[in-house]
C-alpha cells in the first residue's frame, strides 16, 4: 500500500488498499490504524488539507485496529 504525505495537524500519511477497501491513518503522533470497509470517496476526502478535522468523526462508525504505536 502506498503511502501519501498529507496537509494536516493530526494525519502524517493515508494510504488504502482498493481490493480490500483499507484505509491506512499515519498520524503524527506515531500510531498507524488501518480502517476496514471504507469507501474509496471517504479516501479521496482524506487527501484534502486537513481532513481529519472534516471526516475524522466518519471513521469512528468503521472496524478499526492499530497496527504500529
Amino acid at each position: 500500500m502506498n503511502m501519501v504525505l498529507v496537509v494536516s495537524d493530526n494525519v502524517a500519511f493515508v494510504g488504502y488498499g482498493h481490493a480490500t477497501r483499507t484505509l491506512r491513518v499515519k498520524f503524527h503522533s506515531g500510531g498507524t490504524y488501518d480502517y476496514y470497509d471504507v469507501s474509496v470517496f471517504l479516501y479521496e476526502a482524506m487527501l484534502l488539507p486537513h481532513p481529519w478535522h472534516r471526516v475524522g468523526r466518519q471513521f469512528l462508525a468503521h472496524r478499526y485496529r492499530r497496527i504500529a504505536a
